[in-house]
């Protein structure tokens, strides 16, 4: 073993002793000390690696969530691309199921980093994580019906549907360790949600203007 893969094995065994660390004892009173000797290690190998606590803490929730970010954000180009011309939204022709197989696959890969975030471990974590998330996904609905001719949107609604959609999969991986009934169980609340979607966010151009004209009236 070289150099390289010796200080990335390394890494990953104190990662992997973090991550017990954290998920037994939460953030606060898990123990540095405790993690380097459950890696076989020494302390100062741990900063060789990592600053401090929280520098451990974020190596082992953010890589995940980047990654969940990121396939968040190629889905919404991909619906942007769909609304440009698309005018009548039929709801038997939207399926979302790639998306939910995919974002199971990737959380439940990395089952213990989202369990670890979920939890609670670390209390300003999880609220500023979720906060991050819903904010992600109202600014790509907007960036979704931005060039459509035939479609607006409530942003109210939009940002009371971006909750409820990250609510319920924090959820469902919070209460249900088997994978394949996550699946199941998420697939479901995804049609369920995309019905929210289509009928609560997303408003013909029409409708607004009539509603507009009557209020003017």
């Amino acid at each position: 073993m070289n150099k390289n893969e010796n200080d990335y094995e390394k890494r990953r065994l104190l990662i992997e002793a973090a991550k017990q660390e954290f998920l037994q004892k939460g953030y606060n009173k898990a123990s540095l000390r405790n993690i380097c000797s459950k890696a076989g290690m020494t302390t100062g190998a741990l900063y060789f690696f990592f600053e401090n606590k929280e520098d451990l803490y974020s190596s082992i929730i953010n890589p995940p969530l980047e990654e969940l970010k990121k396939m968040i954000m190629e889905h919404f180009k991909e619906d942007r691309e769909f609304m440009i011309n698309i005018d009548s939204l039929d709801l038997g022709d939207i399926d979302h199921s790639d998306l939910s197989e995919m974002l199971v696959k990737h959380i439940y890969k990395n089952y213990d980093s989202f369990v670890l975030l979920l939890s609670g471990s670390k209390e300003d974590a999880l609220e500023s994580i979720i906060d991050e998330f819903v904010e992600l996904i109202e600014k790509s609905t907007v960036l979704m019906v931005k060039d459509s001719k035939f479609y607006t949107y409530d942003p109210f609604m939009t940002h009371w549907m971006a909750h409820t959609t990250v609510d319920s999969i924090a959820h469902i991986v919070m209460h249900e360790k088997d994978e394949k009934i996550a699946q199941k169980r998420i697939q479901s609340i995804m049609n369920y949600l995309v019905v929210g979607w289509v009928k609560l966010v997303m408003i013909p151009i029409d409708d607004k203007k009539e509603k507009n004209i009557k209020k003017k009236k």
